[in-house]
């Protein structure tokens, strides 16, 4: 990988995102850590929610959805 195809912070580039807040009942928050144990992050667990609804409401294509990382889809398929 070449340092042009690398970010300032170390990270290789996806695509363009945001940064926002979101707030949570402490409670929520637990219970979103607690089921996001089988993604790579909380981050990715929560966009694969959203892009999930975002899907059944026909806003999205399957075809548009973020690549899973590798070691999310090999835990998938055990």
């Amino acid at each position: 990988m070449s340092m042009s195809e690398v970010n300032k912070g170390g990270r290789p580039r996806e695509e363009p995102t945001n940064v926002r807040s979101v707030r949570l009942p402490n409670r929520v928050w637990k219970l979103v850590q607690k089921a996001s144990k089988g993604s790579r992050s909380v981050n990715e667990y929560i966009q694969t929610l959203i892009e999930n609804d975002l899907i059944k409401r026909k806003m999205l294509k399957k075809s548009e959805r973020k690549k899973l990382s590798s070691k999310t889809s090999t835990k998938r398929s055990q």
